[in-house]
């Protein structure tokens, strides 16, 4: 059993966006050597995540929209509630909240994917893409991707 580990950084911009990330976790796993196991896709960060869907603009464009629709912006979220707010504060949140993100990463489930090796290649379906889901405003992010296996 051997573990392979790499990490990318990306500068995303903001509000609801997926950046294709399926080749550069291709070569990463391409890179480990591993012919056959796991390969883990993970965003160590709260209001963004790792998701495998289709990457057409029309989706993209619908999924958006019910998430907006399901958790608005505009909403109140005693995240962004100051007066109420004690934990985790950091000055650049102050300026902008970002509740909103919160709630929508943790309706769309875990921060990342698992996705299996075959033959030291992934096996997705004929149109999955591995996407890097922004729900937060433009920042500087990182994913990794751990692939296990032998």
């Amino acid at each position: 059993m051997r573990a392979f580990q790499h990490e990318r950084e990306l500068r995303t911009t903001g509000g609801l966006t997926a950046t294709d990330i399926t080749d550069e976790v291709i070569e990463a796993v391409r890179q480990s050597g591993i012919e056959s196991g796991i390969a883990c896709v993970y965003s160590p960060h709260t209001t963004c995540c790792i998701r495998i869907s289709e990457l057409e603009n029309g989706f993209l464009e619908d999924f958006a929209s019910l998430l907006q629709r399901l958790v608005p912006r505009e909403g109140y979220y005693a995240h962004d509630d100051w007066d109420r707010r004690t934990e985790n504060i950091c000055e650049e949140d102050m300026e902008a909240g970002n509740g909103h993100a919160h709630c929508m990463a943790m309706l769309l489930g875990p921060a990342g994917e698992s996705i299996p090796v075959q033959s030291g290649e992934i096996v997705l379906g004929t149109w999955q893409r591995i996407l890097f889901i922004e729900l937060d405003r433009e920042r500087d992010r990182r994913w990794l991707v751990q692939v296990v296996g032998s």
